[in-house]
C-alpha cells in the first residue's frame, strides 16, 4: 500500500496486456477515483447537428478529468454499460469495430455486453456485394460446427469485436445452455480487477434478466441470463478474495429519474426499475457503485448507499461519480454523484445549452477548455475509410426517381423489399415485408445510380429470411391478428393481395393471388418473411397448428435485396406501387375497425 504524498503507480489490466502509469503525489489522506459511465451509445460516434455528443468531444471531457485526477493523485475509470455498437450506420457497417478502436484511444477500462451487442450476428464478408451474390438461403445442418468468426458463427461479430478491444468485455450472468458455464470467449470474462492510484478495483459486468429476448433470436439461441443479484454476490466475493478493495458493477439494466439535482431524493424516480431492486437486495457493502444502462433513462442517485449513474441513449451526456477512498485503509470515505451534463464544445452563455460551433462560447470542464480528441479521430480513420469504400460499391441499377416510404397503407420501398424477399425463397407463393410506421425500413432509395450504401441506409439490421409454410386460412388469420395487435400497421405484400372488411370491431382479411384468383382456405402457401418483424408476427399467430412449418435461412434480408437489385436496369416507384391496383384494400375508416354499432 502506498504512503500518502508519494508518487503512485497503477497497473490497469486490458485485453492487450497491462499498462503501468505513474501519477502525481496523492492528496494526503484521500484518493479520488472518478468513474465515468457511458451506456446505450448505439453506434452514435459523431456530433449531431445541434453540437451535442460525438466520441471526439467525449474524449475532450475525459482528457480534462483524467488530467485533474493525475494532478491530485487520483485516477479515472471509464466504463460502458452496453448496447454500444448497433445503431449508427458507420458502426453497423464496421460491426462495431470503429467504436472499439475509438474506445481504445479513449482509454476505456471495461465494457458490459448488452442485448443489442449481439445484433450483428456472423462476421460480414469484406465485400458485401460479393457476399450477397454468393450467399445461399439454406439453413445450416443440425449440429453443424460454427467456428468463431466464421460466416456461420451467429455470435462471430461480437467475438471479433471483443478480441479486438484493448479492454475486457464483461458478462457475469450470460450462460451457455450447452455447458452450463458462463460465456468465456477471448477477452470476455465475468469480472476483472484493475489497480489504479494504488487501489484495487473489482469490476463486474451484467445484462438485464430479459435482455436476450430483445435481440434477434437466432443470434442468442443456446444462451440464457442468470439472475443479477446472485451473480453480483458471487463475483464480488471472488473479487474480494483476489484482493479487490472497491467493487463496481457495470450493468446493462437501469431505471429512470426525472430530477438529478439531489442524489438522495428518489421522488422523481420510477422505483420499479430493475436496477433499484438490484441495489436494494444487495447486502450492505457488497458494491460501491453501479454504472447502469438499457432503459435509456437518466440516473445520478444513491440507493442503499450505492452510487448509480446512467445517461440517455446516443452518447449525448456525461455521467460521473467520484469515489473518495481513504488512503490508509482503502475503504470508501465519501461518494459524490454528479448530475449528468451535456457533451459539447460550445454552449449558450445564458441558457448553458449546447450550440453548434462556432455559435456560443467554448465549454470548460475541470478548469480547462474542452478540445475534441485528435487521438479518437486517428483511431477511427482506418475503419471509417473502409466503411466509406463499402458504401460506394455500385449495384449497376438506376432509380429514375426516389423510391420512397410515403404512404398510409403501402409504400413503394416496402413492396420492393417484399418482391425481393419472395424471389429469395425458391417456390415462394407470397412474401410479407415491412410496411408503414416506425421501425423496419428507415428511409427510401434515392434517385440515381444505386449503391450498397443506399440499400444499407434503408435496412441496416441483420435480420434473416424465414421460409414459412401455412394454409390460406392461417395466413389470413395471422394478418388479422397482426392488424389487431399492431394498431393497423400493414405488412408489405408480394404475390398476394389482401382486402380488409370490418365485422363489428373485428378486422377480416380476404386473400387473392396477383392474377385475381381467390386464395382458398386450404391452399398450401410458401411464404417468405423476416426473422424479426413480419415473420415473428405470423409465427406467433399460428404457432403449433398442424402443418405449419418455419425455417430460418442463413440469407440476410439485406443480401436478398442487394442480390435482387443487382444490374436490374432502371427502376421507378410505379413499378412497385400502383394506387389504381393496390396490394391492400382497406375500408374508408382505415385498417383498424371500430366498435360494433349499438343496436336500436
Amino acid at each position: 500500500m502506498a504512503t500518502p504524498g508519494t508518487p503512485q503507480v497503477f497497473q490497469q489490466e486490458t485485453g492487450a496486456g497491462s499498462r503501468v502509469v505513474r501519477t502525481a503525489p496523492a492528496d494526503a489522506g484521500r484518493i479520488t477515483l472518478s468513474i465515468v459511465g457511458t451506456n446505450d451509445l448505439h453506434g452514435r460516434i459523431f456530433t449531431d447537428r445541434y453540437g451535442r455528443g460525438g466520441l471526439r468531444v467525449l474524449g475532450g471531457f475525459v482528457e480534462n478529468l483524467r488530467t485533474a485526477r493525475a494532478a491530485d493523485g487520483g485516477a479515472l475509470l471509464l466504463l460502458d454499460a452496453g448496447d454500444t455498437f448497433q445503431g449508427g450506420i458507420e458502426s453497423n457497417l464496421s460491426e462495431g469495430r470503429v467504436v472499439v478502436d475509438a474506445y481504445g484511444a479513449l482509454g476505456y477500462t471495461a465494457l458490459a455486453i448488452g442485448n443489442h451487442d449481439f445484433d450483428f450476428g456472423p462476421v460480414d464478408p469484406p465485400n458485401p456485394i460479393e457476399g450477397a451474390l454468393t450467399a445461399t438461403g439454406a439453413a445450416p445442418a443440425a449440429g453443424a460446427a460454427r467456428p468463431a468468426g466464421s460466416p456461420a458463427d451467429l455470435r462471430g461479430a461480437l467475438k471479433v469485436a471483443a478480441a479486438r478491444a484493448r479492454f475486457p468485455f464483461l458478462a457475469a450472468n450470460i450462460v451457455d445452455d450447452a455447458t452450463g458455464a458462463l460465456i468465456g470467449w477471448p477477452n470476455v470474462r465475468p469480472s476483472t480487477i484493475v489497480e489504479t492510484a494504488g487501489v484495487r478495483v473489482g469490476l463486474i459486468g451484467l445484462m438485464t434478466q430479459g435482455g436476450l429476448r430483445q435481440t434477434l433470436p437466432s443470434h442468442v439461441q443456446g444462451l440464457r441470463t442468470a439472475p443479477l443479484v446472485p451473480a453480483i454476490v458471487r463475483e464480488a466475493a471472488a473479487l474480494r478474495q483476489r484482493g479487490a478493495e472497491i467493487v463496481v458493477v457495470v450493468a446493462h439494466e437501469g431505471g429512470w429519474c426525472g430530477d438529478t439535482s439531489n442524489p438522495r431524493d428518489l421522488r422523481s424516480c420510477d422505483e420499479q426499475g430493475e436496477i433499484f431492486d438490484v441495489a436494494r437486495r444487495l447486502p450492505p457493502g457488497t458494491v460501491q457503485a453501479i454504472v447502469a444502462g438499457h432503459t435509456h433513462g437518466t440516473m445520478a442517485h444513491i440507493v442503499n448507499e450505492i452510487g448509480i449513474t446512467s445517461v440517455p441513449e446516443g452518447g449525448l451526456q456525461f455521467g460521473r461519480m467520484d469515489l473518495v477512498v481513504d488512503a490508509a485503509t482503502h475503504r470508501l470515505a465519501d461518494l459524490r454523484v454528479h448530475p449528468p451534463r451535456d457533451i459539447c464544445t460550445h454552449e449558450d452563455p445564458q441558457a448553458h445549452t449546447c450550440t453548434a460551433p462556432p455559435h456560443g462560447v467554448p465549454v470548460r470542464y475541470e478548469g480547462r477548455t474542452v478540445t475534441p480528441s485528435a487521438r479518437v479521430d486517428a483511431a477511427m480513420a482506418p475503419e471509417l475509410a473502409r466503411v466509406h469504400a463499402m458504401r460506394a460499391l455500385p449495384l449497376g441499377t438506376m432509380a429514375d426517381a426516389p423510391i420512397g416510404r410515403d404512404g398510409e397503407t403501402e409504400t413503394a420501398i416496402g413492396n420492393l423489399f417484399a418482391d425481393a424477399l419472395r424471389e429469395s425463397v425458391p417456390g415462394a407463393t407470397a412474401a410479407l415485408g415491412y410496411g408503414t410506421g416506425r421501425g423496419g425500413l428507415r428511409t427510401g432509395l434515392p434517385a440515381g445510380p444505386l449503391t450498397f450504401g443506399a440499400v444499407y441506409d434503408v435496412f441496416a439490421f441483420d435480420n434473416r429470411v424465414v421460409r414459412l409454410v401455412v394454409t390460406g386460412a392461417q395466413l389470413a388469420r395471422a394478418l388479422e391478428d397482426q392488424l389487431t395487435r399492431n394498431q393497423g400497421r400493414l405488412a408489405s405484400l408480394s404475390g398476394i393481395r389482401a382486402a380488409v372488411t370490418c365485422d363489428g370491431a373485428a378486422a377480416r382479411v380476404a386473400l387473392s393471388y396477383d392474377d385475381g384468383r381467390a386464395v382458398s382456405a386450404g391452399d398450401r402457401l410458401i411464404v417468405a418473411a423476416s426473422s424479426y418483424s413480419a415473420g415473428r408476427a405470423l409465427w406467433t399467430a399460428v404457432e403449433g397448428e398442424p402443418g405449419v412449418e418455419s425455417a430460418e435461412q442463413e440469407l440476410l434480408i439485406r443480401d436478398a435485396v442487394t442480390r435482387w437489385l443487382w444490374h436490374r436496369g432502371h427502376l421507378k416507384a410505379a413499378d412497385f406501387f400502383d394506387p389504381a391496383r393496390p396490394r391492400w384494400t382497406i375500408p374508408a375508416q382505415g385498417p383498424v375497425c371500430g366498435p360494433a354499432p349499438t343496436p336500436r
